[in-house]
Parts: structure tokens; C-alpha cells; sequence
């Protein structure tokens, strides 16, 4: 008997966080957090069904690292996978619905190390956090080791990731979701690279703040690693 072997189909792996309504009472309540994941999500949606979504209270730590060991670990080689975050941040890490202190916080490293444990090749990291691009040791804003993960953070590390009341999503979100969805593909080769959605992302994002926000990105991947790909018949999260 003769076993035929098909190549498998690469796939997506995807978890998108928002926070708009923290436990702590004194924690500044956010707008357009849960609209960002939300809207993350749907874009892809549209190439993958492997998409988890949290937001508001069901967002704690516990649930966020469980929700991303289940989600990446099912991911093989050939394929991608993607951490989105939208709510507050501090140097060094994202705030999860009951934070409280600093030992509370989802820090950079604990993501990194759950994505790291992944099959995957391809790892990503976007987030909309304030003080989401730096780790602060003393006074020195250091850059996190991410190793082969991909990290697009929104600001600098001493920026505030702005929301303005005349967008559906904040600055940052806005921007990623629209080179995406196509305007980052520089070259209209229907693929887009690392570095075209940073070129897009960070143009825009900085010039709409008038300066007062940047974006950044860090990790140890080629500038033409494809972020999405479109085929004849619409998104594909895959290049393969």
C-alpha cells in the first residue's frame, strides 16, 4: 500500500488582547482598546480561523499566557504567529486587567518566552501600549532581547500611544490596520515586508502626532519577512 503525503497548509495563529476598563479603579480608562482588538481580529479573520480574542475583564494574566501557550503551540514550522495588544503598558511589559503593581504586569519577557517554545519560525508582536518600546533599567532605557520575535510597538519609551476621539482606533492601530489591509505594499508586488509596514506605520503615525509619537521595532528577522500576503482571491496570512 502506497501513503501519498500532501504538504500540509501553512497557517496563522493568532491572539489579540484589549483592555479599555482595568479592576483598579485609579487606572485611566481607554476608548479604543477593545475596538482595536477587535478590529485586529477581523482583519485576520479574513485569512485564518485559528483568531482568539479577549477583552475587558477576561483579559488577566493566567488567562492571557494560557490563551497563548494553547494557541502557538499547536503551530508547526511552516507557519505564523501573532500577539496583539491594545490597553496600557509600562516599560518593559503590557498591563493585565487586575494590575495593581508592577509585579502584576504580563512583562515582555514571560510573551516572549511562551512564543518562543512555539514550532513556528515566523513570530510577531504588535502592540498599542504607552510605554510599550523600552525596558528601563535605572535610568537606562535598554532594548528587550527578543530574539527571532518580531516586536512593532507603538511609542518610545517615554511616549503615550495617543487616542483621538476622530478615528475609530488609536494612532497606532489606525495605521497598522490600513498597511495591512494594502497600503504598506510599497512595490505593489501584493506582498507585505517587515520593513514596508514599519516605513508606512511609523510615517504615518509620527506625522499625524506631529512628532509626539514613534513607533518601533526590534528583533532579529530579515527586513523582507513577509507579514501578509494577498493572492488573486483576497488575504492570505501565509507566503507559502
Amino acid at each position: 500500500m502506497i501513503l501519498l503525503e500532501f504538504p500540509s497548509i501553512a497557517e496563522t495563529y493568532v491572539v489579540c488582547i484589549g483592555i479599555g476598563t482595568y479592576a483598579n479603579s485609579k487606572v485611566k480608562n481607554l476608548t479604543k482598546t477593545e475596538k482595536d482588538a477587535k478590529a485586529i481580529a477581523e482583519f485576520y479573520k479574513k485569512g485564518t480561523d485559528n483568531v482568539i480574542t479577549i477583552t475587558g475583564r477576561y483579559a488577566t494574566k493566567t488567562q492571557i499566557l494560557k490563551s497563548l501557550r494553547c494557541q502557538f503551540n499547536r503551530a508547526k514550522e511552516g507557519d505564523k504567529i501573532v500577539f496583539y495588544f491594545s490597553g496600557h503598558g509600562y516599560p518593559g511589559g503590557f498591563c493585565p486587567y487586575e494590575m495593581s503593581k508592577l509585579e502584576d504586569g504580563l512583562s515582555y519577557a514571560e510573551v516572549i518566552k511562551v512564543m518562543s517554545q512555539s514550532k513556528a519560525k515566523e513570530k510577531m508582536i504588535f502592540a498599542d501600549a504607552c510605554n510599550s518600546g523600552a525596558i528601563r533599567q535605572g535610568s537606562v532605557v535598554a532594548t528587550p532581547d527578543t530574539g527571532n520575535v518580531m516586536m512593532f510597538l507603538s511609542s518610545r519609551g517615554n511616549e503615550y500611544s495617543i487616542e483621538s476621539t476622530l478615528l475609530s482606533n488609536g494612532y497606532f492601530t489606525n495605521y497598522l490596520l490600513h498597511g495591512l489591509g494594502g497600503k504598506a505594499d510599497m512595490n505593489r508586488d501584493r506582498t507585505i515586508t517587515a520593513k514596508e509596514l514599519y516605513d508606512y506605520v511609523s510615517s504615518g503615525v509620527t506625522q499625524l502626532s506631529k512628532g509626539k509619537q514613534h513607533p518601533v521595532m526590534w528583533g532579529s528577522f530579515p527586513d523582507d519577512m513577509v507579514i501578509v500576503k494577498y493572492g488573486k482571491n483576497g488575504l492570505r496570512t501565509n507566503h507559502h
